[in-house]
């Protein structure tokens, strides 16, 4: 049985089946906002701290908790419910802390600083994997709907909404034939306290089990409760692999509830819509035959992950953020830059006391690797190290310029690691391994400057000319137009740097002819400046860049063509 959060530790590759191409979604429209949802959150957290620090209420934290709700908005906007929930209820429940800044529950704040941590590293990992997994929020959504007073959102949910239109008869399997015991409600109560308290032992486990068999049969003569018993015991057969949280724990509990309105009445004893499908939850947990019979009945839908897939994905939930990987990756990239360039510089003329400095340097750097499962990284470094004992090995041009490549190849695979931690649509390609990667990353910065500079400059001549129609002033124009295509190449949008060729071609071509160009092809050369410029702007913004964005440009400068 596993606790609580959904963290395995277990090595190896478990296989998620279908469900990984089944609950892929495009997640642009929240990368958008991401940014703006991200700010709003440390806004939101800032004045918490603060709130809880000094007992005073922050200024600004009205507009703060203004914007954190307009995000709650957008978020159901697009179709993030869940997360809507969790961003609305943290504002509410921020209202209600400062409300009493005197007297701030630390229950509430733990709650409130669980929701926005929650929001913050659901929203990195959804952009990111590309996948929604509403299970991940129930927990919290729980403990802000608890802090508020409101109605807990159950696990069964989702299956309750299938149930409205069908009575499904599933087919279960048979429980095992018991005697008569008038202990078994004790045992159970007995042994979910165990379960509450995290003391069960395997011999709780098997009661358990023993219950939901003993209920089976029971029920076999009362046809109003005889299949939620049954489904009961599917659910307690498989307890020990059940991940037990606590909208799970409340199940449980209401099973021990309805445990006691049974034996009370057995006959006119029938289970809520609510109390069915919290259970069916429980049974659709696993990967067994039953489960998936019981699934493919409902239709149930792909995104109502199995445990073992709730476990899969929690490591990459769970692991580091971004901004821990930007920040490991910054402190490493730039020792081991200062490193290399020592080695360059200096390596002819190093003494054993700066070898062994060097050494010990390359041993702790190749930890840090160990650490982030950069094994062959760790490995390569560790080698070079060892090598660095013998005496002049400094001195051979040949090894300095080998320990480099390492040093580069350790330093890529840690640029490598950080683009694992950003969604594929705001990353720029990378054709070359053997440079490196902070580097191009400075040369893409740089680019995207000189680019959006030029297309100031271009906008600027092309806007002049309308004023004044001198031809001659133009005649920079197209050669700007073919920097600034080239720059889009680089940056992988080959559709619109042919734009650009095409409508430098066009603007060559009236100034060689000395035709003058009306206002209405300066706004189509002008249309194609701006759609470059936006997605210089998302770029820098670590936004994705939408290719309707560029649909102006292409239409402008293809009627450009026509008119040439």
């Amino acid at each position: 049985m596993k606790r609580g959060s959904y963290i395995d530790n277990t090595s190896g590759k478990v296989q998620i089946m279908s469900y990984q191409t089944s609950i892929h979604f495009d997640p642009t429209a929240l990368l958008i906002i991401k940014n703006e949802v991200d700010n709003s959150i440390k806004l939101v957290e800032s004045a918490v701290s603060t709130l809880v620090e000094d007992q005073t209420l922050p200024f600004g934290i009205d507009d703060a908790l203004n914007q954190f709700e307009q995000c709650a908005q957008v978020l159901a906007l697009i179709d993030m419910s869940s997360l809507a929930k969790i961003a609305q209820y943290s504002a509410e429940l921020m209202r209600k802390i400062m409300g009493n800044p005197a007297q701030v529950n630390t229950q509430d704040v733990i709650a409130l600083s669980e929701g926005t941590t929650m929001l913050k590293r659901y929203i990195e990992f959804i952009c990111l994997r590309e996948v929604k997994i509403p299970q991940f929020l129930l927990d919290t959504l729980n403990r802000l709907e608890l802090a508020l007073d409101k109605p807990l959102t159950t696990e069964g949910q989702h299956v309750e909404s299938l149930l409205d239109c069908i009575t499904p008869d599933f087919a279960l399997p048979q429980a095992p034939g018991l005697e008569k015991s008038e202990y078994v409600h004790r045992l159970y109560k007995l042994s979910l306290n165990k379960l509450i308290t995290q003391e069960e032992s395997e011999l709780d486990l098997q009661a358990i089990k023993l219950v939901g068999a003993y209920l089976a049969g029971l029920s076999e003569q009362h046809d109003g409760s005889k299949q939620y018993w049954n489904l009961v015991y599917v659910a307690f057969n498989n307890i020990e692999h059940l991940i037990i949280n606590e909208p799970r724990l409340r199940t449980l509990v209401g099973i021990e509830r309805n445990m006691a309105q049974y034996f009370s009445s057995a006959d006119s004893f029938k289970a809520s819509l609510a109390d069915l499908a919290n259970v069916l939850s429980l049974c659709i947990s696993q990967e067994d035959e039953t489960a998936q019979s019981i699934r493919s009945q409902l239709n149930v839908s792909d995104d109502l992950l199995t445990d073992m897939q709730l476990q899969v994905f929690s490591r990459h939930l769970y692991g580091p953020d971004f901004e821990t990987m930007h920040t490991i990756s910054e402190l490493v990239t730039t020792e081991m830059a200062q490193i290399r360039n020592d080695i360059e510089f200096n390596y002819h003329s190093m003494t054993p006391e700066k070898t062994q400095e060097l050494q010990a340097q390359l041993n702790n750097l190749a930890n840090i690797f160990k650490v982030l499962n950069l094994n062959e990284a760790y490995h390569d470094l560790t080698r070079q190290a060892a090598t660095l004992s013998q005496p002049e090995m400094m001195q051979d041009a040949s090894f300095a310029q080998q320990l480099m490549n390492v040093i580069l190849s350790a330093m890529n695979s840690i640029g490598v690691l950080e683009r694992h931690h950003t969604s594929s649509r705001l990353q720029l390609r990378v054709n070359n391994m053997n440079i490196s990667l902070d580097r191009l990353d400075e040369a893409h910065a740089a680019l995207l400057t000189e680019t959006k500079a030029l297309i100031e400059l271009s906008s600027q001549i092309l806007s002049n000319y309308l004023q004044d129609q001198d031809l001659a002033a133009l005649e920079a124009v197209p050669v700007q137009f073919y920097e600034i295509g080239g720059a889009m190449l680089f940056l992988n949008a080959e559709h619109v740097r042919t734009a650009f060729v095409t409508t430098a071609e066009f603007i060559k071509n009236r100034i060689d002819l000395s035709i003058a160009l009306s206002p209405e092809e300066i706004h189509r050369a002008l249309d194609t400046l701006a759609s470059a410029d936006m997605m210089i702007d998302n770029l820098k913004n670590k936004q994705p860049v939408l290719q309707t964005m560029f649909q102006v440009a292409l239409d402008s400068s293809e009627k450009l063509k026509i008119v040439a």
